[in-house]
């Protein structure tokens, strides 16, 4: 019988995908195994070095973020030979959410659930820019299939290729097999690092706890040092009266 999930919303077919633990490595001929390397060996050899990148000290939270030019497909498929994050960051709040590679079996999925709070995002004022060490040239080929063929067309915000893993390396989230974990950051509209996360793979990361944790950041009321756990932002069709956090504070702990 076939598992249904949160995901099949997207249209992916599921059954007619590899579930081995190591499925891009197991040698089967699931769709999710097909060659991710769709660049010229001119290309290839020009964006990637023999060295290997040095090792840096994780960017400690209050740390101002990392800044990094590299290429770029845009919301519209535009494609940015010279993006710069603080530039493109300036006075937002902008979340980086790093994943593994493009073809995979989970990062569509969570790609795409991400795409479907985009407005929950833009109502905050908050950007978000998804980094993976894929070259430019295999976010184009994924970007042009439709989530029912294992794409991610309806994808409204811009990839960044960390095909010389510079970034990677710079945030520290760069695994022993050379791809970026599955990591995010929460940097504040002065480019400071508010927010790490690092899980592992297998472990998919939740939209509307990053929007609780913007939520957070946001939040003008008063001065209370420890945020309740579970705290959420409290909207007019939630709650006509919104309560202070610290008559919330006070009442969760009564």
């Amino acid at each position: 019988m076939k598992k249904t999930s949160d995901t099949e919303a997207f249209g992916y077919d599921y059954a007619n995908k590899c579930d081995c633990s190591d499925d891009d490595n197991c040698g089967c001929d699931y769709p999710n195994n097909m060659e991710r390397n769709f660049e010229s060996k001119t290309d290839y050899h020009a964006t990637h070095t023999k060295s290997k990148p040095t090792a840096k000290t994780q960017p400690l939270i209050g740390n101002i973020a990392p800044n990094f030019t590299s290429q770029a497909l845009l919301s519209n498929n535009t494609l940015v030979e010279h993006f710069n994050f603080h530039k493109y960051a300036q006075g937002h709040i902008t979340v980086l959410f790093f994943y593994p590679e493009d073809f995979s079996f989970t990062c569509p999925s969570e790609l795409l659930m991400l795409n479907q709070e985009l407005n929950a995002f833009n109502r905050r004022g908050a950007k978000i820019l998804a980094i993976s060490t894929d070259s430019i040239y295999t976010h184009i080929a994924w970007k042009q299939l439709p989530p029912h063929k294992d794409g991610i067309a309806d994808v409204s915000y811009p990839l960044i290729a960390d095909a010389d893993k510079k970034i990677a390396t710079a945030y520290n989230v760069l695994s022993p097999k050379g791809d970026a974990n599955r990591a995010t950051f929460i940097i504040d509209e002065n480019r400071i690092i508010r927010h790490i996360s690092l899980n592992d793979n297998k472990v998919w990361r939740n939209p509307t706890e990053i929007i609780r944790i913007i939520d957070i950041l946001n939040y003008k009321g008063d001065g209370i040092t420890n945020c309740p756990p579970g705290w959420k932002q409290n909207f007019k069709h939630e709650r006509p009266e919104p309560e202070t956090l610290t008559e919330m504070y006070l009442r969760q702990k009564s």
